[in-house]
């Protein structure tokens, strides 16, 4: 019963900590870049909708192939006082026109009354760029430890995302976008602004 309420509730905040897919692809000069989902749209079960909370981030290339960043995000979220953080690293094979992504990601939820949250993730994904769009899709994979206040017990829960993205550059620094999340019994999208410098 527990997982059932809890799978919508945990796949939204899994897509607000999910790295924007602008911040995983190729970069041939050094990459330093901010970001942030403003609007997150969920269907659980494709009855109703649900809406999560805004997510920032940040992002530096270690080499052209290799990428460090984080999430934090201060929230009020259904009437509680939300936080979570987490580092991301993504490794890239390919060219700044085309290439393929692997990414780890862990973060921790924690202030709501019922549960503290922990997701660890793993990213993988094609992106595409043009001198104006980005585009790419992929998979993402999240498990949760779920911890109950009313419970000593955790619950682990799993869930595999279909992604997909497009984002139009706006100017040199500014890509606007939104991105697609699917999985058998949601379907969630978002809003992302990211800024490179």
């Amino acid at each position: 019963m527990a997982k059932q309420h809890l799978g919508p509730v945990t796949e939204i905040i899994a897509v607000e900590q999910t790295p924007p897919l602008t911040f995983l692809s190729y970069h041939n000069s050094p990459f330093l870049a901010a970001g942030a989902s403003f609007i997150t749209v969920a269907v659980p079960e494709f009855r109703s909708i649900d809406y999560g909370f805004p997510s920032f981030w940040f992002a530096m290339s270690i080499s052209p192939n290799l990428t460090i960043g984080a999430n934090i995000t201060g929230s009020y979220w259904i009437d509680d006082n939300i936080q979570t953080i987490g580092p991301f690293l993504n490794t890239v094979w390919g060219t700044p026109e085309k290439s393929i992504n692997a990414g780890f990601h862990f973060h921790n939820l924690k202030g709501p009354d019922d549960f503290h949250l922990t997701d660890v993730a793993f990213d993988f994904s094609r992106i595409s760029r043009s001198p104006k769009w980005v585009m790419g899709y992929g998979l993402t994979a999240h498990y949760f430890k779920i911890n109950l206040y009313v419970t000593d017990h955790p619950i682990n829960l799993n869930t595999i995302f279909l992604r997909y993205g497009i984002y139009r550059l706006i100017g040199k620094n500014m890509e606007m976008g939104s991105e697609f999340f699917l999985t058998t019994g949601n379907f969630i999208s978002n809003f992302n602004l990211t800024f490179n410098f």
